[in-house]
């Protein structure tokens, strides 16, 4: 007789993850979408030229210091997503997720704890060399959100075969930027080519393909702060200008981005298998 783990997923809801076809097809499909999206960057950078890095990305609203700490409401508003990859880590055996997408779920955690120290590194002192260290764990982040998607809207094998090379994919998009950087012609195309490409892709699954679990609510609303965190981001002076600067509207984006996150750890806290 076969005793259950706490927080796993039955296997009857594994739907042949662990064959060896449906992990082939799996790699397979997954390298190729990685090829397509390095293939649509080097055609974007052929025939625009690379895409800089905008100088005055690097000014923000609020400029304020609380004690040692500049730009402090940027700094500190990452307590949100800290708040969430800790979370995280204590609801480890909680989480429904089957044993491939542990993996997955340890990288998604250590992501947003990452996430959370690399920008308010960023944040202290705004630069190049410094968001690096920001957009680097986001990208991981990204990765494991797209694998837990896959994983549920195409096929559980996803969960073994892409969370690795997706990652690997995220932090040379970044890694190339820097590089690129320092040769004096930065290019961002392969860096929004995942960022953005990872969005629309997971949009697309949660309209086009039907879950394997339930509460597929949570990663709508999820989809709706993300851009919600977009428009905030845009909107950062005139938020900060409207709220009497009281926030600015990178911070409430970093507010944003927690809620987000706990949207995901929700679902995967909450989700059941779906009925057929």
């Amino acid at each position: 007789m076969k005793i259950a783990t706490p927080g796993a997923v039955p296997d009857a809801a594994l739907d042949g993850a662990g064959t060896p076809d449906a992990f082939v097809r799996a790699r397979r499909q997954t390298w190729g979408l990685i090829g397509v999206v390095i293939g649509l960057s080097a055609l974007l950078r052929f025939y625009f030229g690379p895409l800089r890095q905008d100088p005055g990305y690097h000014f923000f609203a609020d400029t304020r210091l609380l004690g040692a700490i500049p730009r402090a409401g940027d700094v500190l508003t990452n307590i949100a997503i800290l708040a969430v990859g800790l979370a995280g880590l204590g609801l480890w055996r909680r989480v429904h997720i089957a044993p491939e997408e542990r993996p997955v779920y340890a990288l998604l955690v250590a992501a947003m704890l990452a996430t959370a120290a690399g920008s308010a590194w960023y944040h202290w002192a705004p630069s190049d060399a410094r968001l690096v260290w920001d957009r680097l764990p986001m990208t991981l982040v990204v990765a494991a959100l797209a694998t837990l998607v896959l994983a549920d809207r195409v096929h559980p094998a996803f969960a073994r075969a892409a969370w690795w090379p997706f990652a690997l994919l995220g932090s040379a998009s970044v890694l190339w930027w820097a590089w690129t950087g320092r040769a004096g012609a930065d290019d961002l195309y392969l860096y929004l080519a995942v960022r953005i490409g990872a969005g629309a892709g997971m949009v697309c699954l949660l309209l086009l393909r039907r879950g394997r679990h339930t509460h597929a609510r949570w990663l709508v609303a999820a989809i709706v702060l993300d851009v919600l965190m977009t428009v905030c981001e845009r909107l950062d002076y005139e938020i900060f200008a409207a709220t009497h600067t009281l926030i600015s509207g990178h911070g409430v984006k970093h507010l944003l981005a927690g809620a987000l996150l706990g949207c995901v750890l929700v679902w995967l806290a909450r989700r059941e298998p779906a009925r057929v």
